[in-house]
C-alpha cells in the first residue's frame, strides 16, 4: 500500500541556524524574503510573534488552523510532566516491535525510518530496543507517527487532552492517533467493499468529532493488537480523501501556540524536573555548537502535509532577547507546502537575527 499523505516534522531550526548562518546572508534573505512575500499576497495564515514580551505581530491569531505535527509538543508536555513525577522513567526500554505496529510505509515522508537510521548510527539502540526518551526524541527532531501513537497509547489519550486546561490553554481541540485518523478511509472500505470513494468522503466528512476519534481509536488499537498487516493490505485512499483528512488534524490557534512557547522559553512555569526532561526531549537545536555560541537556549516543533505548514518556536540569545514565534498556514496550493518549509529556516532565523526583518513582518 502507498498513501500520499504525510506528516513530516518541519525538524529542526537547526538548519535554519547551523547552516544559514554559514552561508552568505543574501541567500538566507532570499528565502526568507519568498515567504515574507506569500505571507503579504496571500490570506491563508496565521501569525504571531512576541519580542520580549512585546507582541510585534498578530495576524488572525484567534483563528483555528489544523495543526499537524506541531500538536506533538502537548504530548511531550505530558511526557515530561510524568518523569518530574516520577511515574515514567525516561530511561525505560521499549521495543521498536511494540512502535512498528503503529508504521505504516510511505505515509510519514520516511520520518520513522530515518529516526531508525539516526538511532542506529548515534548507538541509541540496544539490540532492538531503545529509550523511552529517544522515542520521545524520534516524535519531536524527526516527527515519528508510529512513535506519537504509541505515546498516545502510553500516557492515554484522556489525559494528554487534560493537560491543555493544565497549560491554560482555551482554544485547542482534543489530539486522538494519528495513524489511526490516516487509516479512516481504510477502515471503512474494509468494512463494506462496496464504499464508493463519494460515499467515504461524505461519510467522514460527515462524522462528528467524536465519532471521528472514536473511529481512530478503535483502529490504533486494532494496529497495537497485530492488525498493520491488514489495514496494509486494505489501504485505501486518494487526494481528495487525504484532504479531508489534513482538514480534521486538531486545530489550535497561533495565540496559544505562541503562548505555549513562552511558557517553555521562560523556563519558570514547569517544575525543574519536568523542563529538565522538556529541554532535553525540545532543545535538539542547542546540540549544534554554532548555536551554542549566541544562543542560551531554543526549541521548535512544526509540521506539514501537502496542503498545510505550521511550526512553533521559541529562543533566548545570549545578550538576553527571548522570542516567541507560531506560524500556521492552511489551504496551500500545488508545490507551495515545499516552497514554504524550505523557506522557514531562513525566515525563523532572520526574526531571531534581523531587526529590520522584524519591521517588515510588522506592517503584515
Amino acid at each position: 500500500m502507498k498513501l500520499s499523505l504525510f506528516i513530516i516534522g518541519i525538524a529542526l531550526i537547526i538548519a535554519l541556524i547551523v547552516i544559514v548562518a554559514g552561508i552568505r546572508q543574501h541567500a538566507g534573505k532570499r528565502d526568507a524574503d519568498y515567504l515574507l512575500d506569500y505571507l503579504k499576497h496571500n490570506g491563508n495564515w496565521s501569525l504571531t510573534v512576541v519580542r520580549n514580551g512585546e507582541t510585534l505581530v498578530s495576524v488572525r491569531e484567534d483563528e483555528m488552523y489544523p495543526l499537524a505535527s506541531a500538536m506533538k509538543i502537548i504530548i511531550a508536555i505530558e511526557y515530561a510532566k510524568r518523569c518530574g513525577e516520577q511515574t515514567l522513567d525516561p530511561s525505560r526500554s521499549i521495543s521498536l516491535e511494540e512502535l512498528d505496529r503503529y508504521y505504516i510505509p510511505d505515509t510519514d515522508g520516511g520520518a520513522h525510518k530515518a529516526w531508525i537510521a539516526y538511532s542506529k548510527d548515534k548507538g541509541l539502540l540496544l539490540g532492538n530496543s531503545t529509550t523511552l526518551e529517544n522515542v520521545v526524541k524520534g516524535m519531536m527532531a524527526f516527527s515519528s507517527n508510529a512513535n506519537t501513537d504509541y505515546l498516545i497509547d502510553l500516557l492515554g489519550m484522556g489525559a494528554i487532552n487534560e493537560s491543555l486546561d493544565e497549560l491554560h490553554i482555551e482554544k485547542h481541540e482534543a489530539l486522538y492517533p494519528v495513524t489511526g485518523a490516516m487509516l479512516i478511509p481504510t477502515y471503512l472500505k474494509m468494512k463494506d467493499p462496496s464504499y464508493t470513494d463519494d460515499y467515504i468522503e461524505t461519510k467522514i466528512k460527515e462524522m462528528s468529532k467524536e465519532e471521528y476519534i472514536q473511529i481512530a481509536q478503535t483502529i490504533a488499537q486494532r494496529l497495537k493488537e497485530g492488525e498493520k498487516g491488514l489495514y496494509i493490505e486494505n489501504g485505501h485512499s486518494s487526494k481528495r480523501l487525504d484532504k479531508i483528512w489534513s482538514d480534521r488534524l486538531t486545530r489550535s490557534t497561533t495565540f496559544e501556540y505562541s503562548t505555549l512557547m513562552g511558557k517553555l522559553n521562560s523556563k519558570n512555569f514547569f517544575d525543574k524536573e519536568t523542563q529538565d526532561r522538556l529541554d532535553s526531549v525540545m532543545e535538539g537545536l542547542m546540540e549544534s555548537p554554532i548555536n551554542q555560541e549566541w544562543l542560551k537556549h531554543a526549541g521548535q516543533k512544526g509540521g506539514s502535509t501537502e496542503f498545510l505548514v505550521t511550526n512553533a518556536a521559541y529562543a533566548t540569545d545570549k545578550e538576553g532577547n527571548s522570542t516567541e514565534v507560531a506560524l500556521f498556514t492552511n489551504e496551500l496550493g500545488a508545490g507551495e507546502s515545499e516552497k514554504i518549509s524550505g523557506s522557514l529556516n531562513s525566515f525563523m532565523l532572520n526574526i531571531l537575527r534581523d531587526e529590520d526583518f522584524r519591521n517588515e513582518l510588522k506592517e503584515l
